[in-house]
């Protein structure tokens, strides 16, 4: 990948959490010039004070992908400048695995090799970046507070352990960039430290693993700052520029969630200090955090002057509330530098209807927030790569696009993947890269998923790529599970976090869980296509009708059966409406069977006259993941399309009104902009041919 640069990082800072440094070099010339370049854990690449890129994309511990841009374009015939602005988090988290920091880069010209880290390059620490300040999320790093007026020192570098280098997979994001010419609405505020905030705050446990600043240590915390305002609304729709005092407040509303670089043009009339809060939706006429948990803010203390401030990292919001702690500024423009994958050439089917039209616009921009490096679950609070969200968005992205680019790399990153001691032999983690000490790091349901992703990965969207690549990971999940059957061959008391839908049924997980015992005949099923084991096949048959067998009542299908004090397992008479889409889907229950006319006659009317006469601690009804998805799945194989497409309506619809997004929950709690949700393009499609 390099023929002479080295991984390079400030002297002594590579191991320290929530460092800021850049590099800079100078070169006569750049015709003709292409730069490489890698970091962790990220970069941004200027070329002339030119924004040229973010990255890395992600990928395993101990790898580093590299990304390659033409400099050409940027040239300056009287002299050019290259800055490289990187963020050492340093930390554990969701987000990225925890290694040392570092960058690396080489400006080469055909064969000649001009610059390079190692030799070339002046380092400086920015110190306008405040080092010890709070979670963003448990999930994610540190938010960003910067005093703009600490600027920066020039530091010396020193060589870093260089991991394994991968080329980038993916495509390169959009960056275009949106501002709104006009605040929703503006007032007054008033810091009252008596107000009980309920303030979330990163309580991880092990300090040490985690890594995180203790509360005494900090110097800013604008989140809690925030929570303590009493705020009161003096106006409505104001044009920018806008001039805002200390004590004065503006919300901007870009009219839909986008996901970027937050950019702010300010004047700075006099010294000051302001706070950009940020959520994805608004339910007052004043400013609020949504229920999400994390810290929806920046900090930016300005000395007098123009500022073109932009966040380092990437950020999800509908709405910004700009406070102004102190001093006086002009707001001239707020917005977003987008981060997200290009849809300008995705399919685009005519949908007559205009709400199912609104929803596929909706589920496409879902995708592009959620489908950048690799698959995230929401573009806010976690930018993590869960498997099981990973196989719907797999769907949509080989629907949308004519390929698997995203998904190739996203396995790969799972491939690369090597347990250092903390789960079970042959087991994945539930999402990845990242690295997680506490709290479940594994949901062997989430396993499963991988299993059918590959199979249809390997058999459907690239046939041609060589599946013995996958045979380590995949067979390893067989064998593990294998571990936990019992005497009738069924999965029973898995490990760790049991997942089967969010709802009641999580708590129906034990001793036996027929959802997932379904769920294992397909895996065993999906392995068998791969590698052509005939006792894989046989034991699938044998698992799903044995499920079948001991969880159906005559009417439904029950969620798990329990050991009593003599060892025997009975039903417990639990039902959820998604263990009959288990069962249907992956457990072949022939819906068309006079076995089953009373569980047909439930999912087509969507269980409620089922539920009326049911227990409500005894029987739960579906919840947007991953229930509802499944029934999609299995009214789309039942042909049941214009059901189908009310239901999508029904579910959808307020959710692509609201945000230009669909959600975690229905109900809008959590994240508005859930990257399985984009799946939704790819059943519409369907549904409508």
């Amino acid at each position: 990948m390099f023929k002479k640069a080295v991984p390079v990082y400030a002297e002594n800072l590579k191991d320290k959490m929530n460092t800021h440094i850049m590099l800079s070099q100078s070169i006569s010339s750049l015709d003709g010039c292409s730069i490489k370049i890698s970091a962790v854990s990220f970069y941004k690449l200027y070329v002339n004070d030119v924004f040229v890129g973010f990255g890395p994309a992600r990928t395993a511990k101990g790898y580093a992908r590299v990304d390659c841009f033409d400099l050409t374009p940027y040239n300056n015939k009287s002299g050019n400048e290259i800055k490289i602005e990187v963020v050492g988090y340093a930390c554990s988290s969701y987000y990225v695995p925890r290694q040392r920091s570092f960058v690396i880069c080489e400006v080469v010209r055909e064969e000649d090799v001009l610059l390079y880290t190692g030799r070339d390059f002046s380092c400086y620490v920015l110190n306008e970046y405040v080092a010890q300040t709070r979670r963003f999320s448990g999930q994610r790093c540190f938010t960003e507070v910067r005093d703009y007026g600490l600027g920066a020192s020039r530091v010396p570098m020193e060589e870093v352990e260089a991991p394994a280098w991968l080329e980038r997979v993916v495509p390169y994001p959009l960056y275009k960039e949106t501002f709104a010419n006009k605040v929703l609405s503006g007032g007054k505020f008033s810091y009252d430290p008596t107000i009980d905030v309920s303030a979330w705050k990163f309580d991880g446990g092990d300090k040490e693993k985690w890594g995180y600043f203790d509360e005494d240590n900090l110097d800013y915390s604008p989140f809690t700052y925030v929570k303590s305002l009493k705020q009161t609304k003096t106006y409505d729709c104001a044009p920018l520029p806008l001039r805002l005092c200390g004590g004065e407040y503006a919300i901007i509303d870009l009219e839909r969630i986008e996901v970027g670089f937050i950019k702010l043009l300010i004047k700075a009339k006099k010294n000051s200090d302001i706070i950009i809060a940020f959520s994805e939706y608004l339910t007052s006429d004043t400013f609020a955090f949504g229920k999400i948990d994390c810290e929806n803010v920046l900090e930016y203390i300005l000395p007098e002057g123009k500022h073109n401030t932009e966040s380092f990292d990437v950020y999800t919001f509908r709405y910004l509330a700009v406070f102004v702690k102190s001093g006086e500024i002009e707001l001239n423009s707020a917005g977003v530098k987008a981060y997200e994958f290009n849809t300008d050439n995705i399919f685009k089917p005519n949908l007559k209807d205009k709400k199912l039209d609104a929803v596929y616009n909706a589920a496409v921009r879902t995708f592009a927030h959620n489908a950048v490096d690799l698959y995230t679950d929401c573009p806010s609070r976690e930018r993590a790569g869960w498997l099981c969200d990973s196989y719907f968005t797999a769907k949509a992205e080989y629907f949308l696009t004519g390929k698997c680019l995203v998904e190739e790399a996203f396995l790969e990153n799972y491939r690369l993947y090597e347990n250092e001691g903390d789960l079970p032999k042959g087991a994945l983690p539930m999402c990845y890269p990242a690295d997680i000490p506490v709290f479940a790091k594994f949901i062997p349901q989430w396993n499963m998923w991988y299993v059918l992703e590959v199979c249809e990965f390997l058999n459907q969207r690239s046939p041609d790529f060589d599946k013995e690549l996958f045979r380590e990971s995949v067979m390893g999940i067989i064998n593990f599970l294998a571990e936990y059957e019992n005497a009738d061959g069924l999965l029973e008391d898995l490990p760790e976090w049991n997942f089967v839908e969010w709802t009641k049924a999580n708590e129906w997980v034990l001793n036996v869980n027929y959802p997932t015992n379904f769920l294992y005949s397909a895996v065993l099923d999906a392995a068998y296509s791969l590698y052509g084991d005939a006792a894989l096949k046989e034991k699938a048959q044998h698992v799903r009708e044995t499920a079948k067998r001991l969880s159906f009542n005559g009417e439904v299908f029950t969620d798990n059966a329990v050991r009593d004090e003599n060892g025997q397992l009975l039903n417990t008479g639990n039902i959820s409406e998604a263990a009959q889409y288990y069962a249907v889907l992956f457990g072949k229950a022939n819906i068309e069977s006079p076995d089953y006319k009373a569980l047909k006659e439930h999912i087509l009317d969507g269980f409620k006259q089922f539920e009326k006469g049911q227990n409500p601690d005894k029987y739960t009804s579906v919840n947007a993941f991953i229930g509802f998805y499944l029934r999609m799945m299995v009214l789309l194989n039942m042909g049941e399309k214009e059901l189908l497409m009310r239901d999508i309506k029904d579910f959808f619809y307020d959710m692509a009104k609201t945000t230009g997004t669909l959600w975690e929950y229905k109900e809008g709690l959590g994240s508005r902009d859930h990257g399985f949700a984009s799946f939704v393009a790819y059943i519409i499609n369907e549904a409508i041919k």
